[in-house]
């Protein structure tokens, strides 16, 4: 996610007129808004809806409809959803919109925990997960790894649902999401900018 950012800033930045980066942006975001309608929005009812178990209402109306009642259909929607996410979120920041990174991120993690569930459900090994569960889980991964903030994701979501019944799961989820994205990038979205 990070790395990306920054490449479609990079690429949005040899547009010199402010005119063609809104029309690039504009274009680039109605295409991908046409296949995947819930990129639109902050993405609190996406995540509602997600743990509610209701993919289907998460969706919304696409041009797959028909093909929803595949659950690999559904599964690889919502990994779209998780990648053009970030690309219509960057690509809204480089067209010169507003928003933010936060709120974008969680529904990401939601998307991304959600299809982890989902696959492991349906690899027809018996095993049975909670997609809910996988749901609060990915999102405090990507909090952490996108953020550098392992702390802020674990308790920001062990207070979402209201308990710590999904403490370990958050502490394991986020320190391996942290150490990894060490590896790759020292620096968070916020402050790689600032460092160079």
């Amino acid at each position: 996610f990070t790395k990306m950012y920054f490449r479609i800033m990079e690429v949005f930045s040899h547009l010199r007129s402010p005119k063609y980066k809104l029309l690039a942006g504009g274009l680039a975001i109605g295409v991908m808004l046409y296949f995947i309608p819930p990129l639109y929005g902050e993405g609190f009812g996406f995540i509602n809806s997600l743990l509610e178990g209701d993919h289907l209402k998460a969706l919304g109306k696409t041009p797959f409809d028909e093909y929803t009642d595949q659950s690999w259909v559904v599964i690889a929607l919502l990994f779209g959803i998780t990648l053009f996410k970030a690309v219509a979120m960057t690509t809204t920041f480089a067209a010169g919109g507003a928003g933010g990174i936060f709120i974008p991120t969680m529904v990401m993690g939601s998307a991304l925990g959600n299809v982890v569930a989902k696959v492991l459900n349906n690899l027809g090994l018996g095993i049975s997960v909670s997609e809910a569960n996988f749901t609060l889980v990915g999102m405090a991964g990507l909090i952490a790894g996108v953020l550098h903030a392992p702390l802020t994701a674990i308790f920001l979501i062990a207070e979402i649902t209201g308990g710590y019944t999904l403490f370990i799961p958050l502490i394991v989820t986020a320190t391996i999401s942290y150490v990894t994205i060490l590896a790759f990038e020292r620096q968070s979205i916020y402050t790689f900018r600032l460092a160079q």
